[in-house]
């Protein structure tokens, strides 16, 4: 999925860019959690195990969950609010990121 971001990104598809970026590191979380026993409903669910799992344990770095939520934010906005569109800039300070996640949760899973 990150490589589906990064090309629509580079077509100027920001909305598409922003879920695929999303998806990519909420899917990388969910595996996280599979690989450790865990289990999440909801995409809000994901994000408080998450974060009561590795980040007040001290397993991660806080600015993981809250890159997460903002994302997850963000993806909303493109995907469901018609009135917001989604920029250049809206994705390209979530590029780092959301790579620096997906290696975050690697080291994690020991992959």
């Amino acid at each position: 999925m990150l490589i589906q971001a990064e090309e629509m990104y580079s077509l100027s598809h920001y909305d598409m860019a922003v879920n695929r970026y999303y998806y990519a590191c909420f899917h990388a979380v969910h595996a996280l959690l599979v690989a450790n026993g865990l289990s999440a409903k909801t995409h809000e669910g994901l994000l408080a195990v998450f974060g009561k799992e590795f980040v007040l344990t001290g397993k991660t770095d806080r600015k993981y969950s809250s890159f997460l939520a903002r994302m997850e934010q963000l993806r909303k906005k493109a995907d469901y609010n018609c009135v917001y569109d989604v920029s250049a800039s809206d994705v390209s300070d979530k590029q780092i990121p959301a790579h620096e996640l997906l290696n975050e949760i690697k080291r994690l899973i020991n992959i």
